[in-house]
């Protein structure tokens, strides 16, 4: 059975990528959306998230969550993706120059739709974060009991060889480390998904022609977002593509045989003008601790594209 699921996510032009392609996956149960501040202001993550499900025709609960991180203030990526926090591009006509959604969010904030999803449903869930991890460290902070029912945890963020915010930090936890902290040792199982795996899994210009190319209004949609950000990201390829971050762990959430992952010892350092939102792990040292996630390492990059294509065929 297809484990139900809740997708947290602060979009931004790759959770709209990856909310698409959710959309279409057979094997994902996805009962509600919730929405964090984090690449823009939780307001514009929630129009954003509420136009989308137009489009789409995804009748889900959406429920805003957090406006700033648990202890800081809020930085947003608005440099990077613009104050509409997608580019300029408009979800048919829903966008920052368009008409918004006369959708309304759920009247829970992010954390108690969370906790309700997750005891309503006849078996654990599943919960996958594309954003800053402020509002399920609110979650575990309100409702206690969350981790028994929360099957696992499939975490877009952090690096290892080096962040793409701070020479030391990957954004969503630079924007809240003391969150992705709470949640690293909050006993719930968890699968890191770092920038050293989704800079692996990167999607070319000629394969983003060919998603252009199936004429629907989604997937036209994903590849333009994607597009439009080319020349900002390409270095982190080696100007090979564009890094699918947030498609990446919802593709890992649905199927992992593709990829490969090592128990470790996880942590978040919330310290430092340079430390502060570094991910570290303990494979290897003499200090030997405690294993308490999964740390995503490699990606079949080849099956990873061709699923995308099939997924956004299905449009």
């Amino acid at each position: 059975m297809t484990a139900p699921m809740v997708i947290d996510c602060d979009p931004g032009p790759d959770d709209i990528a990856a909310l698409i392609l959710a959309r279409q996956m057979r094997n994902m149960n996805v009962l509600a959306v919730t929405t964090v501040a984090g690449n823009c202001t939780v307001d514009v993550a929630t129009r954003n998230t509420l136009a989308l499900m137009d489009l789409l025709d995804w009748n889900i609960p959406v429920a805003a969550g957090a406006s700033q991180p648990l202890t800081r203030p809020l930085r947003t990526a608005g440099d990077l993706f613009g104050d509409d926090g997608l580019l300029g591009v408009e979800l048919s006509g829903t966008g920052a120059s368009g008409t918004p959604s006369t959708r309304a969010t759920d009247p829970r904030p992010a954390w108690d739709l969370v906790y309700d999803v997750a005891r309503a449903a006849h078996q654990p869930i599943d919960i996958v974060t594309l954003g800053p991890l402020t509002n399920i460290a609110t979650a575990l902070a309100v409702h206690p009991d969350l981790p028994q029912y929360v099957e696992r945890l499939v975490i877009m963020g952090g690096a290892f060889l080096a962040g793409n915010t701070t020479p030391a930090a990957e954004f969503n936890a630079f924007v809240d480390p003391e969150a992705a902290e709470r949640v690293f040792s909050s006993g719930i199982p968890f699968w890191l998904c770092p920038l050293d795996v989704t800079h692996q899994g990167y999607i070319t210009l000629r394969e983003l022609q060919e998603v252009m190319d199936l004429e629907s209004e989604p997937a036209r949609i994903f590849a333009e977002l994607l597009r439009r950000g080319y020349e900002d990201v390409k270095h982190y390829t080696g100007g090979l593509g564009v890094p699918l971050h947030d498609p990446l762990a919802v593709m890992y959430a649905a199927d992992p045989s593709a990829f490969s992952s090592s128990e470790c010892f996880i942590g978040c350092e919330t310290q430092g003008s340079i430390t502060a939102g570094m991910t570290i792990t303990d494979r290897y040292s003499d200090a030997q601790l405690q294993p308490n996630g999964h740390l995503v390492e490699t990606v079949d990059r080849t099956w990873f594209i061709a699923m995308i294509m099939d997924i956004l065929a299905r449009y």
